[in-house]
């Protein structure tokens, strides 16, 4: 089966006739160094670490299950203290280290000095509810997992669970909008990459907290569809995700909309968010199902075109900068 064929097969559709796909990515990094660009203004350059951190391959017990994960951790001549994570969650049918090599998040990470966690999905895929991946059928809890992970990880590597963003792409996207409305007390912020909201998750959403919120979607996307899909067990369009997020931070009733200058993107940003949080979009004109700046997921025929304007590792890092300050201890 084609990785688009084995997608389509674990997502909601319109009477079967348009899948929804979920690929999740595990995006982390860990990086030294702060940026102060704004949201939606400009575009971090690459990084360019002068050493290299260390791959960690762990295992931890959650409920029935064992599971694996990999932590990059950044050279100690860049790494922050504390030390803040991103989590990254791959997509379906991905595996870990597939989300390292894509997401080039480890190298970002030893430039700014953050950490990467790399969860690996029961089967490689994500348990979000009211979908059909492996992970839902077997009645794994992800949301316990990533709570007993960033807990563990804490301890064993000193790093800081109290700063963390959470991102991923396609079922790991769809996974991260899941874990901003039930794990908000544990999360700076969340960053879906080719992943919406799904509309019964939004139905039952109530995050603890406000929470920041960087949405980043193809506007041709293949698989995961911008206008989303109806149905009760289908997707919030990607206007209607960040409309959504925009209405849970209490923000401003409508975004502005500012192109990046020199590229097809453009930046939906709603103002006035409650507790200094934000809602940004980054709608990829001519984007397909794909880590902006990343390697493909697949074949352009299959996903779509990956842009190369600007890279969206480097936008994560921007957004953990920005608001890596606002934890609550």
């Amino acid at each position: 089966m084609s990785a688009s064929g084995s997608l389509k097969s674990a997502l909601p559709s319109l009477s079967r006739r348009k899948a929804f796909a979920v690929v999740t990515l595990l995006f982390a990094s860990a990086c030294g160094g702060s940026s102060t660009a704004g949201p939606g203004a400009t575009l971090s350059p690459r990084s360019t670490p002068t050493t290299t951190g260390t791959d960690v391959n762990g295992t931890l017990q959650s409920g029935n299950f064992t599971r694996t994960y990999v932590l990059h951790l950044p050279p100690e001549s860049s790494r922050l203290k504390p030390t803040p994570i991103v989590i990254a969650f791959h997509g379906l049918p991905m595996t870990a280290g597939e989300m390292s090599r894509i997401t080039h998040l480890s190298k970002v990470a030893d430039a700014h000095g953050f950490a990467v966690l790399f969860p690996q999905g029961y089967q490689k895929s994500w348990a979000v509810p009211g979908g059909s991946t492996p992970a839902q059928q077997a009645g794994i809890d992800d949301v316990a997992f990533v709570r007993t992970l960033l807990e563990a990880v804490g301890k064993l590597y000193g790093l800081d669970p109290a700063r963390v963003v959470a991102t991923g792409i396609s079922n790991g996207g769809i996974l991260t909008e899941f874990l901003g409305c039930s794990l908000s007390e544990r999360l700076l912020g969340i960053v879906p990459v080719a992943g919406l909201m799904r509309r019964d998750t939004a139905a039952g959403c109530k995050p603890a907290r406000p929470i920041s919120v960087l949405e980043i979607h193809g506007v041709d996307d293949p698989i995961a569809s911008y206008a989303g899909v109806p149905g009760a067990d289908g997707f919030l369009s990607f206007t209607d995700t960040l409309a959504f997020w925009a209405r849970v931070n209490g923000c401003s009733s409508a975004p502005v909309s500012s192109p990046l200058a020199g590229t097809t993107v453009t930046a939906l940003t709603y103002g006035g968010c409650a507790s200094g949080t934000e809602v940004i979009g980054y709608a990829v004109k001519g984007g397909g199902h794909a880590w902006p700046g990343g390697e493909p997921i697949g074949s352009a025929e299959e996903m779509g075109e990956t842009s190369r304007q600007f890279d969206a590792s480097e936008l994560i890092w921007s957004f953990l900068d920005r608001h890596r300050g606002a934890a609550q201890l």
